[in-house]
């Protein structure tokens, strides 16, 4: 219960500063784009695979990609650190509003990524923080009940796994048409 009325807080926190930020955005498709970070949830079904596939395939294409991931034990975070590339949140490094405590979560939040994807189907509130607060261009993602914090939102409650998300995110970034 108690963590429930602090998730509550942490997101309605979030949401009002959204709301007060001000920032540019600018349209990014897979074709102009340099950096991209990657958020993902290991409690996502299928979302190792679909974050290393994404990844590599971003490296294909000679973008930089970066990925951050929230987990919730050490033993996940042992195992996850051998086989996968990417940093990670461990729920003791989070303050109980989202906010990273770690190099790694601070960096990764302060990266001007040209595109930042977010894969999470379950969302964490410290994912969600990163996500506001991060200086990304172009924030891409599915908003499931939460607020929508992305410039492309995709729609995938029809069927909302990770893999499916991944493929719709790339299919409209290379869809998209970049008249400037």
């Amino acid at each position: 219960m108690f963590k429930k009325i602090v998730r509550y807080f942490a997101i309605k926190r979030l949401f009002k500063y959204y709301q007060t930020r001000q920032r540019s955005t600018k349209i990014k498709t897979l074709k102009n784009s340099k950096s991209v970070g990657i958020l993902w949830n290991p409690a996502d079904e299928g979302s190792i695979e679909t974050f290393e596939l994404l990844r590599k395939a971003l490296q294909i294409k000679g973008i930089k990609s970066t990925g951050i991931a929230y987990i919730g034990s050490n033993r996940e975070m042992e195992t996850l650190a051998t086989i996968t590339h990417s940093g990670f949140l461990h729920r003791q490094n989070v303050r109980w509003f989202g906010r990273p405590q770690t190099s790694d979560g601070i960096e990764f939040m302060q990266e001007p990524f040209d595109i930042m994807i977010d894969l999470s189907i379950n969302k964490a509130v410290a994912l969600q923080y990163i996500l506001v607060y991060s200086l990304a261009t172009f924030k891409v993602g599915w908003q499931g009940a939460n607020h929508n914090y992305y410039d492309l939102n995709i729609d995938v409650s029809e069927k909302p796994q990770c893999k499916f998300l991944m493929e719709q995110i790339v299919f409209y970034l290379e869809s998209i048409n970049e008249k400037s």
